[in-house]
């Protein structure tokens, strides 16, 4: 049976050897450094009289992918996605 043993270290990640065949490195997990704003959209109106509605609004910014928002509850959103929030809600 082969003792473990540590590689030498690539690019500042430790090299972890189990068996001789096994090589795995720790998972680093990247920060989203991009700046937030939490914020609480009214739900719909039509919901208190029993329709049912989406509860998500959809929000699109130069035609990307739509980042979608839950009515009535706090929401961390990026600076764009609020700006647009921001048009359509001015009490926000």
């Amino acid at each position: 049976m082969a003792a473990k043993t540590a590689a030498p270290a690539v690019d500042n990640t430790p090299v972890v050897l189990g068996d001789g065949l096994t090589v795995a490195t720790p998972i680093v997990e990247k920060k989203d450094t991009t700046p937030r704003v939490r914020v609480r959209i009214p739900p719909a109106p039509e919901a208190d009289a029993g329709i049912l509605v989406d509860p998500y609004e959809h929000v699109t910014i130069n035609g990307e992918q739509p980042v979608y928002v839950m009515r009535g509850e706090w929401v961390d959103v990026t600076v764009p996605v609020f700006m647009q929030l921001r048009n359509k809600y001015p009490n926000l």
